[in-house]
C-alpha cells in the first residue's frame, strides 16, 4: 500500500468550498488519522512477518542430521542437540526382498538398542561455514545453560538403558552426568554429581551461582560453579503425586528470583489452581507469590528488564490438568495469557485467551512489551499448524501467524529477536 498524496491536499481538491473551516479541519485530521492508522498496520505486519536467511546450510554437515537447541550471536552459534545413531542400509543386490530395505547391521532393527545408542552432543563454530563438535555423551535427554559472555557451559545428561528390566518402583533408572566448560565449550570436565538424581532444568544467576532441577520436582543450588550443591526444600504439595513429577514451569527472573509454577487440587483454602512461589538467593524457604484458579500452568516468563521491577508472565489452559488415564479427555483447554509485577503482592490480570482448539506450547517475552505465544492447531485434516501470536503492546491486541513446520529455534529477549531453523535454512526476525 503507497500513499503519494497528502490528506490536505486530496481533501482540497474534493472538498466543498462551501464547508466551514472547522468542519474541514475535522475532516482533514480524520483523514491523517485514518492514515497514521494504516501505516501502524502495515508497518506491524511488515515489521513481524518478513524473516532475514542467515544461512541455508546451518548443521547440515552434522549427521545425523538434527538441529536441536541453539543460540546465535553475530556470526557466532552454539548448538546441543540430542541425535540418534546413524543408520544405514544393505545394497539392492545383498537384499532379500528387493521391495524390503534391510539395515546393515541387526541391532539397527531394535528400536531399544537405537534408543541405547542416542547421544548428546554440544557444537560451536562459525553459523555459514559449519559448527564443529566439541562434546559428545550418550544419552537420551539434556539440559544446559551458557552466561552472556559465551565463556562458562554447563551440559547434564541423562541416559536409560532400554534393554534392562524396570526397577522394583516399575521406573527404569536413568543415569545423569554433569559438565562443565570455562572456554566456551572448547574442553570440558565432569562435576561431581549423585547420578540417580535427574537434571531437567539449568538456571544460573551467574557462571558460579545457580540451581538444578528435577524429577521430584526437586531443587538444588550451588554457589561454587557445580562444585557442591545444597538440596532445597520445595513448596507445600509440590512434590505429592508420581515419583517422577516435575514443576508445570520454572523461571529465573532478572534480579535472581527462582518462582516455580504447579498444580494443586486444595492447599488449604485454595482450591483446583495453580500456584506460583518464589525463591530469593539469600532464603532457603519458598514464599508463596500468586495463585492461578481453575488454571494448570503451561510456562511462565519474566520480561527482560533489569531495572528492579519486571513483569511475569503465566501461560496457562483454564481448568484442571489433563487426564491422561481418561481417553475422553483430549487436553483440549481454553488458553489463558496472565500478568503481573514481582511485587510483594502482586495483582494477576488476565490479558487473553485463545481458542481451545489449540494446544499451547511455550511464550517468549522480550523488551518494550514484546510478547510471542506458540501454539499448534491440529484439529482440522492433515499435518497439524505451528502458530505464533505476537504482541507488541504487553498482551493487549494480538496477531496469529501461521509459521509452518519448524524444526527448532529461539528468541533473544535482549534483543527482541526470534530465530527459527527450517530444514538446513537459518533465518531471524527481529520485533
Amino acid at each position: 500500500m503507497m500513499w503519494t498524496t497528502p490528506c490536505h491536499m486530496l481533501l482540497d481538491d474534493y472538498l466543498p468550498n462551501d464547508m466551514t473551516k472547522i468542519s474541514r479541519l475535522s475532516l482533514k485530521l480524520g483523514c491523517w488519522a485514518l492514515l497514521l492508522a494504516a501505516l501502524t498496520y502495515y508497518g506491524f505486519k511488515e515489521m513481524t512477518t518478513r524473516w532475514v536467511v542467515i544461512s541455508t546450510t546451518f548443521t547440515k554437515n552434522d549427521k545425523p542430521y538434527g538441529g536441536g537447541d541453539f543460540v546465535v550471536r553475530d556470526n557466532q552459534a552454539f548448538s546441543l542437540k540430542i541425535s540418534g545413531p546413524e543408520i544405514t542400509f544393505k545394497p539392492t543386490e545383498q537384499l532379500k526382498d528387493p521391495e524390503v530395505a534391510e539395515p546393515t547391521e541387526a541391532w539397527m532393527n531394535s528400536s531399544a538398542e537405537r534408543l541405547n545408542r542416542r547421544t548428546v552432543t554440544f557444537l560451536r563454530g562459525p553459523v555459514d561455514a559449519g559448527l564443529i563438535r566439541t562434546f559428545q555423551q550418550p544419552g537420551q535427554d539434556a539440559a544446559w545453560w551458557y552466561s552472556k559472555d559465551w565463556r562458562t557451559v554447563y551440559v547434564s545428561t541423562g541416559w536409560m538403558d532400554y534393554k534392562a528390566p524396570n526397577s522394583a518402583n516399575g521406573q527404569t533408572p536413568q543415569t545423569t552426568k554433569l559438565w562443565r566448560s570455562g572456554d566456551g565449550g572448547q574442553n570440558w570436565a565432569q562435576l561431581s554429581w549423585q547420578e540417580d538424581h535427574n537434571i531437567g532444568q539449568l538456571l544460573f544467576l551467574d557462571p558460579q551461582r545457580g540451581y538444578a532441577i528435577g524429577w521430584g520436582p526437586h531443587v538444588w543450588r550451588t554457589a561454587d560453579g557445580g562444585q557442591s550443591w545444597q538440596e532445597i526444600k520445595v513448596p507445600p504439595l509440590a512434590n505429592v503425586g508420581k515419583p517422577r513429577k516435575t514443576f508445570d514451569a520454572v523461571n529465573l527472573g532478572p534480579d535472581g528470583l527462582l518462582h516455580v509454577a504447579y498444580y494443586v487440587d486444595k492447599l488449604g483454602e485454595i482450591q483446583a489452581s495453580s500456584l506460583v512461589y518464589r525463591l530469593a538467593w539469600d532464603q532457603q524457604d519458598f514464599e508463596q507469590e500468586a495463585v492461578l484458579p481453575q488454571q494448570t500452568v503451561v510456562d511462565l516468563q519474566s520480561s527482560p528488564d533489569s531495572g528492579g521491577s519486571y513483569s511475569l508472565y503465566a501461560l496457562s489452559r483454564l481448568g484442571p490438568p489433563r487426564n491422561w488415564d481418561n481417553p475422553a479427555d483430549k487436553g483440549h483447554r481454553i488458553g489463558a495469557i496472565s500478568t503481573w509485577t514481582n511485587g510483594p503482592r502482586p495483582d494477576v490480570r488476565q490479558l487473553h485467551t485463545f481458542d481451545e482448539k489449540l494446544m499451547l506450547d511455550g511464550l517468549s517475552v522480550g523488551k518494550q512489551g514484546v510478547l510471542l505465544v506458540y501454539a499448534t492447531d491440529a484439529s482440522g485434516e492433515g499435518a497439524p499448524r505451528d502458530l505464533t501470536f505476537i504482541s507488541n503492546d504487553s498482551g493487549h491486541s494480538w496477531k496469529q501467524l501461521d509459521e509452518g513446520a519448524a524444526q527448532g529455534g529461539y528468541f533473544d529477549p535482549d534483543t527482541n529477536t526470534q530465530y527459527a531453523l527450517f530444514a538446513y535454512t537459518l533465518k531471524k526476525r527481529k520485533f
